[in-house]
């Protein structure tokens, strides 16, 4: 689909032009692995001029590819054209290189363009250097880190174009360092730029030139690293890109040295172009991907094994070479390096393993995600209630991350919410909602060491460690809840004990004391007035059938007598014939095993289903009311509806309705009453009674992200 506005007019020029000069790199470095693999194949003898072809060309070549690639999307930006320029220069100087080798070696210098290609190959290739300082001062969006950095890069820049025009105007015999020209050179003017200047200021043109290079170079340094600091999370993420390259030129630089001093002195030139190319290419690639693609990858974990081994390398490299030199003047010299071998295979696992640390440390501003769950564990183990443990939790990811601020919220079953916090509260805060069992119980809040974002990297971090901390509150708190069951059990026991001995004690008691009086009275009436001794009999009779009553009443407070005799469905049915009328029709709707049913569970929906029965007969003006019982595998449900006024919005809760939700509760289930959508009010409770499987959901993830 295309832009409802179209590109400008320039744009539409500089994007072909830009795919153009990058065409035109590839097609100049192929011509000079050709012109190359020429001179090659007609034995000619080495370079008299010690001039760099192919790997020359092949530095600039992903410079130049890069740049036109960014051309195709960011045809303004200043890298884009920085990166064609210096691509450019680097694959000219190889391609003049082989071209000038093949006219000077074969054809005696009679080749056209060979003057220029002679001084473009012999002067253009330390150029190629240039790029590195400038693409540090201007990356990743062309612009310098302030104002205030104007001054030090013009001065900089200046420096380094002093140094690139002393390196133009050089006189060749200078340049060269007195070396004899060959045959085919004699007659071609290698001079062209050179004013008539006294020869006394020429030889202090290379310290120029080195001089402007290495004061662009610091200036550039200084200006990334105050850009790296400055920086928000999102423009330090582009900014690692080149790190890790400018890393990658470190390794590769230092691996060419030494390798150059370690092997045959014929391999020194492959050496160096290789290196030379990878450090280019590891420039190209940084600033294509930063610029373009940077939130594709993962740049900490490149970034952060680089570091290692480079690091291992080094101090590995450098304790072999050490214990050499010291072994190596008390014994012979294949002992010394057999113990050189064995000092460093002893101390590298311990290398790596603090090295990784600082790794991380710097790149993340955490530990290891070993680390840190470990350390959350150690923690836990010694934490003893929910608040403890919550605050080991805090304390725990405050360390780890380098957070300022932590706070950990978890709601409680009861509607508490416990809060925790760790650290001086502040307002730049990022929320994590965490959860346990496929529900939300908490929050984590907390600062980030270096801005409002957290990496993908520690966002997944955190959840883990917040899953594992909210399964460890869970349970803890889930233990709490059960002693508290426990305790409210035993005193609910005690209580119903203590109700039934008062009942007994002070109600029936002194009514079947009273009977036995009456009983004894009426047997001494008998022999002398039978009328009298019948009267206090039928007294007693009397006085049994309200004691009788009372006995009946305790018992089915206990448990109704007819859940015994007719099961749940017979005493429901049995339960809603006293509710039964005119006015209202109940019908009951049964579905599942309901025999075999605990009785707990029987009790519970029986006690349900009389409070919801004696609200719609009280209450809802109803004329019809469904009863639904069923068993399903793991828990009874009971729903009680019907078609009256419904609830009130702002109805305040009787005793009743909690009585019902407190019977679910019991149980572990619970209860609710709601407005039916047609009119009238559904009570609906769900009663566990079989083993539930405590992992049977997984944990909620962390969902938040940083804003």
């Amino acid at each position: 689909m295309r832009s409802a506005h179209p590109a400008p007019r320039g744009e539409r020029l500089l994007r072909p032009a830009a795919v153009a000069i990058a065409v035109l790199c590839a097609a100049a470095t192929a011509a000079t692995v050709w012109l190359d693999a020429l001179l090659a194949g007609a034995g000619t003898p080495p370079d008299p001029l010690n001039w760099a072809h192919w790997g020359s060309a092949g530095s600039g070549f992903p410079v130049a590819v890069a740049g036109g690639v960014l051309a195709t999307r960011l045809p303004r930006h200043p890298l884009t054209w920085l990166m064609l320029a210096g691509g450019s220069i680097a694959v000219l100087d190889g391609v003049a290189a082989a071209y000038a080798s093949l006219s000077v070696l074969e054809h005696d210098g009679d080749l056209p363009l060979t003057a220029f290609a002679v001084y473009a190959g012999g002067r253009f290739g330390p150029m190629i250097n240039m790029i590195v300082p400038l693409t540090l001062m201007f990356f990743p969006d062309g612009r310098l880190p302030s104002r205030r950095w104007r001054w030090p890069v013009a001065a900089a820049i200046t420096a380094q174009f002093v140094g690139v025009m002393a390196l133009l105007m050089v006189p060749w015999d200078v340049f060269s360092q007195g070396e004899p020209l060959a045959p085919g050179l004699r007659d071609v003017p290698l001079d062209p730029l050179t004013p008539p200047l006294p020869a006394g200021l020429w030889p202090v043109s290379g310290w120029m030139f080195y001089a402007g290079f290495l004061t662009s170079f610091g200036v550039s340094i200084a200006a990334f690293t105050v850009r790296f600091r400055r920086s928000d999370p999102v423009r330090r993420a582009q900014l690692r890109w080149m790190l890790l390259a400018l890393i990658v030129n470190v390794v590769a630089f230092a691996s060419g040295m030494v390798l150059t001093e370690v092997l045959s002195p014929s391999l020194n030139w492959w050496i160096g172009d290789i290196s030379l190319i990878l450090m280019h290419a590891a420039i190209a690639v940084a600033v294509l991907v930063a610029v373009a693609r940077y939130r594709l990858y993962d740049v900490d974990l490149l970034l952060g094994w680089t570091l290692l081994y480079a690091g291992l390398a080094a101090v590995v490299i450098g304790i072999d070479v050490a214990v050499f030199v010291l072994a190596g003047t008390f014994i012979d010299e294949p002992l010394a390096a057999v113990t050189g071998a064995g000092v460093v295979a002893v101390l590298y696992a311990p290398l790596r393993l603090r090295l990784q640390r600082w790794v991380n440390r710097v790149l993340t501003g955490r530990a290891e995600p070993y680390d840190v769950v470990s350390a959350l564990a150690r923690r836990l183990e010694r934490s003893m209630g929910p608040d403890e443990l919550l605050l080991e939790v805090a304390r725990v990811v405050a360390e780890s991350f380098r957070s300022p601020y932590v706070r950990v919220e978890l709601d409680r079953a009861d509607g508490r919410t416990v809060v925790v916090e760790h650290g001086t509260a502040r307002d730049d805060v990022v929320v994590l909602p965490f959860g346990y069992r496929g529900a939300a119980i908490g929050r984590l809040a907390l600062v980030p060491r270096t801005g409002s974002r957290l990496p993908a990297s520690d966002q997944r971090l955190l959840a883990d460690v917040v899953r594992q901390a909210a399964a460890a509150a869970r349970a803890t708190a889930l233990t709490e809840e059960l002693q508290r069951s426990r305790e409210q059990l035993v005193t609910g026991i005690a209580e119903e004990r203590r109700r039934l001995r008062r009942d007994l004690h002070d109600g029936l008691g002194p009514s079947l004391a009273a009977a036995a009086l009456k009983i004894e009275a009426a047997r001494n009436l008998a022999p002398k007035d039978g009328a009298a001794a019948d009267a206090t009999l039928e007294s007693v009779r009397e006085d049994l059938s309200v004691v009788l009553s009372d006995v009946r009443r305790l018992v089915h407070d206990l448990r109704p007598p007819s859940l015994d005799q007719f099961g749940l469905a017979g005493a429901v049915e049995q339960l809603m014939e006293r509710f039964q009328g005119r006015s209202l029709r109940v019908r009951l709707h049964c579905a599942g095993e309901l025999a075999a049913l605990p009785a707990a569970a029987e009790e519970a929906a029986y006690r349900i289903v009389a409070e919801a029965l004696a609200n719609v007969s009280r209450h809802a003006e109803a004329t019809r009311c469904d009863v639904r019982l069923e068993a399903c595998e793991d828990a009874l449900e009971v729903e009680v509806a019907d078609d009256g006024r419904g609830v009130p919005p702002g109805a305040l809760v009787g005793v009743g309705l909690v009585g019902m939700r407190e019977r679910a509760e019991e149980l572990g289930g619970r209860c609710a009453v709601s407005a039916r959508p047609g009119g009238g009010t559904l009570v609906r409770a769900v009663l566990p009674f079989g083993p539930r499987d405590v992992a049977e959901s997984e944990p909620l993830p962390l969902t938040g992200s940083a804003p």
